[in-house]
């Protein structure tokens, strides 16, 4: 009775590891779907830098909208290097003005259009809501979810909860899929 009930049990387990609905199950490209938003709560950017590198080792291309200065970030995990937008007031290439949304709106919108397979991680938007009201930030993201939705993209937006106030939260969160 054991030896039919093992190879049962073998036989099932063949036929699933070969079924690519396995694959859909465990993959990071299926649980983060393109042409969805997708929010990251946490003090620290790890969590969502990780998604953002897993999914450019799955042939993404990258965009990095941070605060961090673009020379202190460690990309040698990922096969391509992300394009990186830095949030500053100082001039340079793909440095963008906080006050700035529709630059920084048309910058994500010609890098989704460009890149059939893209991926975008924004984690400064605590920043950005030093130079511009709530309201102005949460356009800017609904208009940003759009462009995602449409050139199919996945966006994720990491985020410190504590920056915000609950009615803040409840909008942030709801056009995006919350990731625990």
């Amino acid at each position: 009775m054991e030896g039919t009930t093992n190879r049962v049990l073998i036989s099932i387990l063949t036929m699933v590891a070969r079924d690519d609905l396995f694959e859909r199950l465990f993959s990071g490209e299926q649980r983060f779907k393109p042409g969805h938003s997708f929010l990251i709560k946490g003090k620290k950017v790890g969590k969502a830098f990780g998604y953002l590198a897993d999914l450019t080792n799955r042939d993404y291309k990258g965009l990095y909208v941070t605060r961090q200065h673009p020379d202190h970030l460690d990309t040698s995990n990922m096969k391509e290097r992300p394009r990186i937008i830095w949030l500053s007031t100082t001039l340079g290439k793909d440095y963008v003005d906080p006050q700035n949304l529709g630059n920084l709106t048309a910058m994500i919108n010609k890098f989704t259009e460009d890149n059939e397979k893209s991926v975008i991680l924004m984690d400064g938007l605590e920043y950005l809501m030093i130079s511009n009201d709530f309201q102005r930030i949460i356009s800017f993201l609904e208009y940003v979810n759009e462009i995602v939705m449409r050139n199919r993209s996945v966006l994720f937006l990491a985020i410190d909860e504590r920056a915000f106030d609950e009615k803040q939260l409840a909008l942030l969160e709801r056009n995006m899929e919350i990731v625990a």
